[in-house]
């Protein structure tokens, strides 16, 4: 039996891509279950005249949603989540998070939002990706579970 060596090679070549796209298409990024915020002691500007700051006790938030924003999350440009279909599946909450719609060239982020909003986990979305949508569950407890998956 003979071996052609460039056709060898283009096969392994075109077997190397494939599986690298296949790879790229299996992103997704987890949101952290719950966050503990440590106690601490508010700091007021200004502490009305014969008052106290008391004192927080650490407390546990969990997760309640899922956003991506144009940007940091901090400049507040939040997307609007449409319903997309992905190889014949429709999902919902989707975003398009494709680089040439990021003009400015901030990129796309997650955010992890604990106790409405009080904490915010972020993270920027690979900027290879075009599309993103939010898979959520329930973890033993019923306590909320989400992903973003993206191709």
């Amino acid at each position: 039996m003979k071996f052609n060596i460039k056709t060898l090679s283009k096969d392994l070549l075109l077997s190397i891509l494939l599986g690298i796209g296949q790879f790229a298409n299996a992103y997704e990024l987890v949101c952290p279950e719950s966050v503990t915020v440590k106690a601490a002691k508010p700091e007021l500007k200004v502490t009305p005249q014969h008052w106290e700051v008391s004192e927080h006790k650490d407390m546990l938030l969990t997760l309640d949603g899922v956003g991506v924003y144009g940007g940091n999350p901090v400049d507040l440009a939040q997307l609007k989540p449409e319903p997309t279909v992905v190889k014949g599946k429709k999902h919902y909450p989707a975003w398009e998070v494709d680089s040439k719609l990021d003009l400015d060239g901030v990129g796309f982020w997650l955010s992890c939002s604990y106790n409405h909003n009080q904490v915010q986990l972020t993270r920027r979305i690979d900027s290879t990706m075009k599309v993103c949508w939010t898979v959520y569950s329930k973890d033993s407890q019923g306590g909320l579970l989400a992903k973003l998956k993206c191709q």
